[in-house]
């Protein structure tokens, strides 16, 4: 599996920056990937919440069902992509830094297509994934840093 990780620091307090980042339906407004986002689970908080997502990547679309494999409130969420034409396992963490709140984003992902999928994904996708993420972070920031 490919690995990306970055993080931000970001002027707003980490109960805010948690309780943004895992409004689902909110994701498309700061996270350029992420085109669109329906929950498929009556819960929205905590383990075992589930949600459709269409995202977009090196110009490829890619649909898949993610499933929330873990939740710490106010400091990290794990999920894992359960169908889809994408293997993904995401990573949030939050913690309390001078200045505000550190947010990392780490997504280990694998495109199908073995071979043929890893040689795209050196060319073009792992860069398209690396700068989707910083731009999500810098707009999350903006977003959050709004006075």
């Amino acid at each position: 599996m490919a690995r990306i990780e970055k993080s931000i620091v970001i002027n707003a307090p980490p109960e805010k920056v948690f309780a943004f980042t895992t409004d689902w339906e909110r994701l498309p407004e700061w996270n350029v990937v992420i085109k669109e986002v329906k929950p498929t689970s009556e819960k929205r908080k905590g383990v075992g919440v589930t949600f459709h997502q269409v995202l977009e990547v090196g110009g490829t679309r890619a649909e898949s069902d993610v499933e929330v494999t873990e939740w710490v409130e106010n400091q990290r969420i794990a999920v894992r992509t359960t169908s889809g034409n994408l293997t993904m396992l995401g990573l949030n963490t939050v913690k309390a830094v001078k200045g505000g709140t550190e947010l990392t984003i780490a997504a280990d992902y694998e495109l199908p297509y073995s071979i043929l999928g890893k040689i795209i994904d050196k060319l073009k996708v792992s860069k398209d994934v690396d700068k989707g993420i910083a731009s999500a972070l810098q707009n999350l920031k903006n977003l959050l840093e709004k006075k």
